[in-house]
């Protein structure tokens, strides 16, 4: 799946907007809609997966969004990546600038992609449960929701083999999030990550090296 990706990329990156729109289609875009017309701003909790850049572009065609960012090394590789997150009018934050950025755009009704599986170690992340398994998770998304009166929606795309294209999948918002507490709000995020991962589990990015901090500060590479 992840050469399928790679190979599709070069559509991502040289093809026109009707050319790449006819690889994605965008699903459960009125759970969003939802939320905005209750007022609320919207995080995506996006799950990596094989087709997560056809995603982020497909979200992107249908409102401004704003995502982190790190910049790769490859300078013909990361101008093509930048391209195509930026290809509808979609912004990008690189992790220096940390969540000011973020907070505002949020304030603004700017939808914010949150990459919550990432292991970036200790210092921004809770312990919680991932396939019965304990990881350094990203609890950032609840603490933006909270400061910014947000929506947290799960979000995966999949290549469905009977379409013969991505599917961009928004899920429900999730419920009682934030809830106050770190590790409760990690061990959501990360449930709600299981699920959508079990649907497709050949189309997640499991090169990311999810269990890489460990509980006692090691670094497991």
């Amino acid at each position: 799946m992840m050469g399928q990706a790679l190979v599709d990329a070069s559509i991502l990156w040289f093809g026109s907007k009707k050319r790449i729109l006819k690889l994605v289609e965008l699903e459960g875009w009125d759970h969003y809609l939802a939320a905005r017309a209750q007022q609320k701003n919207v995080i995506l909790h996006v799950a990596h997966s094989a087709g997560m850049e056809l995603g982020i572009v497909a979200v992107g065609s249908q409102t401004v969004g704003m995502g982190p960012y790190k910049p790769l090394k490859n300078p013909i590789v990361n101008q093509y990546l930048y391209r195509s997150r930026t290809l509808f009018g979609s912004q990008i934050v690189t992790r220096k600038e940390g969540f000011r950025p973020m907070i505002k755009a949020l304030k603004r009704g700017v939808l914010l992609f949150m990459l919550s599986d990432e292991d970036l170690g200790l210092e921004l992340s809770e312990f919680a449960n991932l396939f019965a398994e304990p990881k350094a998770t990203l609890y950032s998304a609840g603490r933006l929701a909270k400061l910014t009166n947000a929506s947290v929606l799960p979000m995966m795309t999949v290549f469905d083999f009977e379409r013969r294209k991505y599917v961009a999948k928004v899920y429900p918002a999730l419920q009682d999030f934030p809830s106050g507490d770190q590790q409760v709000d990690a061990t959501r995020l990360n449930q709600s990550l299981e699920k959508m991962i079990l649907l497709s589990p050949d189309q997640y990015m499991w090169t990311l090296k999810l269990f890489k901090t460990r509980q006692d500060g090691r670094k497991v590479y």
